[in-house]
């Protein structure tokens, strides 16, 4: 069974992996056959080759990822809440989802849902 510390680490290395852009980073946390349905509702991308292509995509732009609360880790799930401020063609944006973690027996995460929709978006403050 994976530990509320060894979930909340990983969390945390997938925050790090998005700030400074290291694709193989968040790649490697996630378990050869995981499926990634970011946003929730979208057709989910299954194994990491599919997994690369949507974080190589979500990576074009300078991401700047902070967790907004603690990471909630039980049994094999956690869950946190956290903001994306980016920046494209001049206009700044923050989004604010909740992702969901499933953790298999190594500790590997094999699922990932991201809940957001319309009414998380934002402009960014100037």
């Amino acid at each position: 069974m994976n530990t509320p510390e060894h979930m909340t680490a990983v969390v945390q290395r997938y925050v790090a992996a998005l700030n400074a852009g290291d694709l193989d980073g968040i790649v490697a946390l996630f378990a050869d056959d995981a499926t990634v349905e970011d946003p929730v509702g979208s057709e989910p991308r299954c194994g990491t080759a599919a997994i690369r292509a949507f974080y190589a995509n979500s990576l074009k732009l300078p991401l700047a990822v902070e967790l907004t609360q603690e990471v909630r880790a039980v049994a094999d799930e956690a869950a946190f809440a956290f903001t994306v401020s980016f920046e494209y063609q001049g206009r700044k944006t923050v989004i604010a989802p909740i992702d969901h973690f499933r953790f298999n027996g190594a500790g590997k995460v094999v699922s990932m849902r991201a809940l957001f929709g319309e009414k998380n978006i934002h402009a960014a403050a100037s």
